[in-house]
């Protein structure tokens, strides 16, 4: 039966249409329906780089995707399980067969082509460069809302079409939450800065994470964590080709950390895909099922936290080959007490 396709990035990678508010509907033999309302018709009509029938409806969406599947007389409608419960309610008062399902296009968005590549790209520059721009100001006293607050003015300065995700900034002890959110603490001298970002370029997320040194760092644990990180990157850059289990990847990691004390405060999983979303197939976790496939985008972040400390994550972006990957992002993965680049 026909799939109706509701998720804004798998309708942007089918179709082209970048609005807020638009459905597929997309028939077994390829007929497609594109439903809008009146504030999309005239973009819709730009944008979509399929062919469609254009259905615009006024305020019932599922009343006139509702019309156009009954004059089909397919016996069942597949909806992408992103749909609501009382949105798959308003099919069923309708008297609509749905069949709410995991949507077969995240697998096809999983692996990307030379042009989607060259997006992601795009938006990896974008990211680095105005990191490049704020590093300089990532002294002592300035707060981690200014940092996230100047970071996000250059991507967008330097072309990013939005932010990918909410900015994270922490600084000394609060490095300890993964997703922290910037506040007004300000930086002192003897600690260090996470920072993870990323920027929306053409349609496509870069994700990236570094930490950042401000004077000295007396903290031991940081140091020791801190090398941990590199050989457990170093272990799973090694690994990642086409082929391997994203679990694999998971677990040898895990048990770089293990040899080093530091197992118990990776918390998270090492990775996800990246791409018109910031996270999406495959996941590189111990629970994943995903085989690598040369084309895929994933990120590779070991992160170790503890709440006595402090926390360090270091995360790159990297496209699977045939036979080994290739880091995406170029900036150091260490940065001396003054925050200028080292690069070994």
């Amino acid at each position: 039966g026909p799939l109706l396709v509701l998720s804004p990035g798998n309708v942007f990678y089918l179709s082209g249409f970048r609005g807020s508010l638009g459905f597929l509907l997309v028939f077994p033999g390829g007929k497609t329906f594109f439903f809008c309302d009146g504030r999309y018709a005239t973009q819709s009509r730009e944008e979509l780089a399929v062919e469609a029938e254009i259905v615009e409806f006024e305020q019932d969406a599922v009343a006139s995707i509702c019309d156009v599947f009954f004059s089909s007389r397919e016996n069942l409608l597949f909806v992408e399980d992103v749909a609501s419960v009382g949105f798959i309610r308003r099919f069923e008062e309708k008297k609509c067969p749905v069949i709410p399902c995991p949507s077969p296009v995240n697998a096809l968005r999983a692996v990307k082509d030379e042009a989607e590549i060259r997006a992601i790209r795009r938006a990896v520059t974008v990211a680095e460069e105005a990191f490049r721009d704020v590093l300089p100001l990532i002294q002592e006293g300035i707060s981690e809302h200014e940092i996230a607050v100047e970071l996000e003015y250059r991507m967008r300065r330097r072309g990013g079409e939005a932010i990918a995700f909410p900015t994270i900034v922490a600084s000394g002890k609060r490095a300890a939450l993964p997703h922290a959110r910037p506040t007004s603490a300000r930086v002192k001298k003897g600690e260090w800065v996470l920072v993870d970002w990323g920027v929306r370029v053409d349609g496509y997320c870069a994700d990236l994470t570094r930490v950042v040194p401000v004077g000295e760092v007396q903290e031991t644990p940081f140091r020791k964590a801190f090398a941990a990180l590199l050989e457990a990157q170093a272990i799973a850059l090694e690994l990642i080709r086409e082929g391997v289990e994203a679990k694999t990847v998971d677990q040898k990691v895990r048990e770089v950390l293990r040899k080093s004390g530091f197992e118990r405060y990776f918390i998270h999983s090492l990775g996800h895909g990246v791409g018109i979303d910031v996270h999406e197939e495959p996941k590189l976790s111990t629970q994943s099922t995903a085989m690598l496939h040369r084309g895929m985008v994933v990120t590779v972040e070991p992160g170790i936290y503890s709440p006595e400390w402090g926390g360090v994550r270091l995360e790159h972006m990297v496209l699977v080959e045939e036979r080994s990957c290739k880091v995406l992002d170029t900036l150091p993965e260490t940065f001396d007490e003054k925050g200028g680049e080292n690069r070994a």
